[in-house]
């Protein structure tokens, strides 16, 4: 039986000579598609298969392994991270983010990781907190006592901003991003 379903293509790996093994996010959560013979030429998925590329595929499934059986629509996504090196970096950034704590699919959460990761922000580190603080928030996970009392109208400020250039121009430590990059982290090995 096949089924359809969107996804954002958060990996892709080489199975054998001619598949193709992609790691998504979308309508199955975190899944594995095959991509038989994606590597052929004839077949002419390569291109289209790109992490980062949003997917609209007919598929079925054995076991839990996702077999693609067509490809019906792509938006070209992949062609964002090309532009500079630290663009790559914030795009896998968001990615793996996705890869470890989305369990299941939620289609507003999707729609959260779709705009962030076209979005190119230049302060990547600060962005990608406010992401993550998102997503705590929208599965019900965000507290203010996971953060040190002091952070706190910090992270209430970054939350509730909703004018991005403000954001933009917000300077901050490293030091202090990676203390709420942590409580966050360490929330989330607590609580999922």
């Amino acid at each position: 039986m096949s089924a359809k379903g969107s996804f954002l293509i958060l990996k892709r790996y080489r199975a054998g000579d001619e598949d193709i093994i992609l790691k998504v996010y979308g309508t199955c959560g975190i899944a594995k598609v095959l991509v038989p013979s994606g590597f052929r030429v004839e077949r002419g998925l390569s291109g289209y298969t790109e992490p980062f590329n949003f997917v609209s595929i007919v598929y079925k499934q054995a076991g839990n392994v996702i077999i693609l059986q067509d490809l019906l629509e792509v938006e070209f996504l992949a062609y964002l991270s090309l532009e500079d090196y630290k663009r790559y970096v914030w795009m896998n950034s968001l990615a793996l983010f996705v890869e470890r704590w989305f369990l299941q699919y939620d289609p507003e959460l999707f729609n959260i990781l779709l705009f962030y990761i076209s979005m190119y922000p230049e302060n990547h580190d600060l962005f990608l907190l406010r992401f993550k603080l998102e997503f705590l928030k929208h599965m019900g996970l965000y507290k203010e006592d996971i953060f040190e009392e002091r952070l706190r109208g910090f992270v209430k400020r970054l939350i509730e901003e909703r004018s991005l250039k403000k954001l933009e121009r917000l300077r901050v430590s490293r030091e202090l991003i990676t203390k709420l990059d942590q409580a966050i982290e360490s929330h989330l090995s607590s609580s999922l």
